[in-house]
């Protein structure tokens, strides 16, 4: 009978290493990643000026009918318009809809 031997099984009390910016960039190039991804910066995917996707929400700072503000990690992205509302809302994304009239990134 055959012992099977786990390679994949971690070292007790250590953590893997975190990734280096080479490593990254080289990671971004093979799967064709923006570099503003794998640096932590939010994504926003626009569709016309009626609902955008950010990818990177890690909360809401404002919320009415006329302001969305979204917190991004290192910066903030606020949203104006009218009639604006939040239709989705995960742990990492958010979609806004409504009218929207501008987009502010705060830093």
């Amino acid at each position: 009978m055959k012992k099977r031997i786990n390679r994949n099984r971690r070292v007790a009390g250590r953590q893997p290493e975190p990734l280096s910016v080479d490593a990254k960039a080289k990671l971004g190039d093979v799967f064709d990643i923006p570099q503003s991804a794998m640096a932590g910066m939010p994504q926003i995917e626009l569709s016309g000026n009626r609902e955008a996707l950010v990818d990177g929400c890690q909360g809401v700072l404002e919320y009415d009918d006329t302001v969305i503000k979204l917190s991004t990690g290192k910066m903030s992205v606020m949203f104006t318009g009218r009639s604006l509302q939040i239709k989705v809302l995960t742990h990492n994304s958010a979609i806004v809809g409504g009218y929207i009239t501008g987009i502010e990134f705060i830093t």
